[in-house]
């Protein structure tokens, strides 16, 4: 009995002074890794600012391919959620949502892992040289638990190996995306409504004198089939571009109708009605010059592709000015992009 009564005082005494030595190893736990990745800020931001593309880039996701992934709240920014559930033994469940966003500097988020306590995350981006600095940090409190404490001290070795391949992923990722810095657009997600018009297609080489006369003389088409069938114009002018590339340009020269034509169309008239594409569609202002709008359109294409969209139809130009009275600087044009 006397040895059994030391013995447990022994352990006792080891129990309080690792308790001891317990309380006394960091509270705070702080993890964080750094990379440059070869693309525009924007595009870093883009990708990071949503969970849409997140498990293209996660170090987790691989750990269990059928956990299942719930998205909540925004697409982008605060609020975004999303929430997973999966093998205990890999990648657990949890949830994260984004708590601040500053454009295009930082995102930060809440992680919660339930019983095993909650941590935030952020990733702070800056510039160097044409490219970006990726910061990635975690940041815990482990409370007064001794036990919790002493766990602390392995993180750096447990969550280091994963945020710098998670970098990595991130890394191929936004160099893999169109190069475009689109910082300067101006664009939204919308709901296009269809529109119903009258429209002759047309197709001519890929110069600006030629396609100015291509889309004139469509439009004068268009002008002479409205006037026949006494209709009027509702809205402004389109060209939905059907293709652009080496081969030329292919497009529909249309005009926004207040009806439809009365009577069956002759099957020969080059002069067609249909209503336009709805649904969801990426919209941008384009301002100044026709000629400057192949950059605007690189810009558009690279915004799509950096927050998760796929396209889904020919983008269209709405002719807001008049380019008859309004001066080549200002002239306004809006650009749709189909996506899903």
């Amino acid at each position: 009995m006397r040895i059994l009564k030391r013995i447990l005082i022994g352990l006792f005494v080891i129990i309080v002074v690792l308790a001891g030595v317990g309380l006394l190893l960091p509270r705070k736990v702080h993890v964080e890794r750094s990379t440059i990745i070869d693309a525009p800020r924007a595009t870093v931001f883009a990708v990071v600012n949503s969970f849409k593309m997140f498990n293209r880039w996660s170090p987790w996701q691989a750990l269990d391919p059928h956990a299942e992934y719930r998205y909540e709240g925004p697409v982008a920014g605060v609020g975004a959620r999303m929430s997973w559930k999966g093998d205990p033994k890999s990648a657990g469940s949890g949830s994260q949502e984004i708590t601040e966003s500053q454009p295009p500097e930082l995102v930060r988020t809440k992680l919660d892992f339930g019983d095993e306590g909650t941590a935030v995350a952020q990733l702070t981006l800056a510039p160097q040289g044409a490219g970006t600095r990726v910061t990635w940090g975690f940041d815990t409190d482990l409370g007064m638990n001794p036990v919790s404490r002493y766990f602390g001290l392995v993180f750096e070795r447990m969550i280091g190996p994963d945020y710098e391949k998670g970098l990595a992923n991130l890394r191929k990722l936004a160099e893999g995306l169109p190069k475009a810095d689109f910082a300067d657009l101006s664009a939204e997600e919308v709901d296009a409504a269809p529109v119903t018009v009258a429209y002759v297609t047309a197709s001519c080489a890929k110069d600006d004198q030629e396609i100015a006369k291509a889309i004139g003389g469509a439009y004068a088409q268009v002008g002479k089939f409205m006037a026949a069938h006494k209709l009027k114009q509702a809205a402004a002018p389109i060209t939905i571009n059907n293709r652009y590339d080496d081969s030329g340009y292919e497009f529909d020269a249309a005009i926004p109708l207040d009806r439809a034509p009365d009577g069956k169309i002759p099957e020969d008239s080059p002069v067609r009605v249909k209503q336009t594409y709805a649904g969801k569609a990426i919209k941008a202002i384009h301002r100044g010059s026709y000629h400057n709008m192949g950059s605007t359109y690189e810009k558009l294409m690279a915004y799509a592709a950096a927050h998760g969209y796929e396209t889904a139809g020919s983008p269209w130009d709405v002719y807001v000015s008049d380019p008859g009275n309004t001066p080549e600087a200002d002239l306004v044009t809006h650009i749709f992009l189909p996506v899903r």
